[in-house]
């Protein structure tokens, strides 16, 4: 008696986890797990090859290829950012080749 018992709880049960899954109350295990989707981000507007970028010095730290010190100098004249630095520097760099 107590082996049947057994066997209609695990049925009961097996029967009850199907049906829940059915009906989207569970996460089903077997399919990738979705990505949440973020709202689009605003493109950074693009950095002027051209801003404060006159100075010589900048022009000579890229010749001498110190690249770090340019970025560096670049900042500190405009506030620019770190990438934005860097890009506006490697740009110029391409422009003086």
């Amino acid at each position: 008696m107590s082996g049947f018992l057994l066997f209609a709880l695990g049925f009961l049960c097996g029967a009850g986890l199907v049906l829940a899954l059915r009906r989207g109350g569970g996460r089903d295990l077997t399919s990738p797990p979705r990505t949440l989707s973020r709202p689009p981000v605003a493109a950074r507007p693009a950095v002027p090859v051209d801003i404060a970028i006159d100075d010589e010095g900048i022009r000579e730290l890229i010749r001498q290829n110190r690249k770090i010190e340019a970025i560096k100098r670049l900042r500190d004249a405009t506030g620019l950012g770190l990438k934005e630095a860097k890009d506006a520097v490697e740009a110029l760099e391409r422009t003086m080749r």
